[in-house]
C-alpha cells in the first residue's frame, strides 16, 4: 500500500477528524422532517426488530432518501408496521405504498413473504431472535426470505446492540479502492478485514463514516479524488480503473 498505510485504524482516525460527530444519516432526516412529521415516525423505528427488517428490505439497492420515502408510504397506508398488519395486506397494497422507493414489484413480494414467515414461524414475535446469541441470531435471520448478510448485520447492530461491521455497496467500494482487499473479495472477507482493526464499540461509527465517504467523495462514478480527505492514503492505481 502507498504512503505507509498499515491498517484500517489509520483510515478510521482520518475520517473521524474530517466528520467529527457529524450526523451520518442526513438523507433520512430530510425526508422524515418533510414527509413524516405528522405520522409519528422516528429514527428510533430502526431499533424495533420487525420495522428494522422492513426498512432493511426497502433500503436494498436504493438510496436512503428513496427507502425512507417508501417507509413513509407504508406508514401512511397501514398506520402500524407490524407482522399482523402486513401479513394481512395484499401485495398490491404494499406495492402501491412503497412505490416512491423504487423496485416496488420485487420488494413488495419480499415484504409479504418475510412478514408471513415471521407470523407463521415466530407468531410475529422477533424477541425469539433478539434473545439468541449473536451467531445463532444471524443464522436465523439469514434463513428468513429477503434477508441477506448486510440486512442481518444491521439488525444485529441496531436490535441486539452488538458491534458488528455491516458492509453495504459504499463500504465495499471504498475498502476495495483503498486496497485493503482484492477487487474480487466477498462480503465476509471485507467484514472480517474491517472488524480485525476496529473494536466492537467503534464499528457502528466506522460503518457510518465509510458510507458517508462513499457518498460524499468516493462515488461509484466520477469519484472526487482531488478533494477526498483520504487522497494521500488511497491506492491511486485502483481509482484510475473507475475514472
Amino acid at each position: 500500500m502507498k504512503m505507509g498505510i498499515k491498517n484500517f485504524k489509520q483510515v478510521f482516525k482520518a475520517l473521524k477528524q474530517v466528520y467529527g460527530n457529524k450526523y451520518a444519516w442526513t438523507e433520512v432526516k430530510d425526508v422524515l422532517n418533510s414527509e413524516g412529521q405528522s405520522l409519528n415516525i422516528s429514527e428510533e423505528d430502526i431499533h424495533d426488530p420487525f420495522k428494522n427488517l422492513i426498512i432493511g428490505i426497502l433500503s436494498q439497492n436504493t438510496s436512503d432518501r428513496n427507502s425512507t420515502r417508501a417507509y413513509v408510504g407504508l406508514v401512511k397506508e397501514f398506520g402500524k408496521i407490524t407482522p399482523e398488519v402486513l401479513s394481512k395486506a395484499s401485495v398490491e397494497k404494499i406495492k402501491s405504498a412503497i412505490k416512491p422507493g423504487g423496485l416496488y414489484n420485487l420488494k413488495s413480494k419480499r415484504i409479504k413473504k418475510l412478514t408471513q414467515t415471521i407470523w407463521e414461524r415466530y407468531d410475529g414475535d422477533l424477541t425469539k431472535i433478539t434473545k439468541l446469541p449473536k451467531e445463532k441470531a444471524r443464522k436465523e435471520l439469514l434463513e428468513l426470505p429477503g434477508i441477506g448478510q448486510k440486512t442481518a448485520d444491521v439488525f444485529i447492530t441496531d436490535c441486539l446492540d452488538i458491534g458488528v461491521m455491516a458492509v453495504d455497496t459504499n463500504i465495499e467500494r471504498v475498502v476495495k479502492r483503498l486496497g485493503f482487499v482484492s477487487s474480487g473479495a466477498e462480503y465476509c472477507e471485507i467484514k472480517n478485514t474491517l472488524e480485525k482493526d476496529i473494536s466492537p464499540k467503534e464499528r457502528l461509527r466506522a460503518h457510518e463514516l465509510l458510507i458517508r465517504l462513499g457518498r460524499d467523495y468516493c462515488k461509484a462514478t466520477k469519484p472526487l479524488c482531488n478533494v477526498c480527505p483520504l487522497n494521500k492514503l488511497c491506492e491511486k492505481n485502483l481509482i484510475k480503473v473507475v475514472d
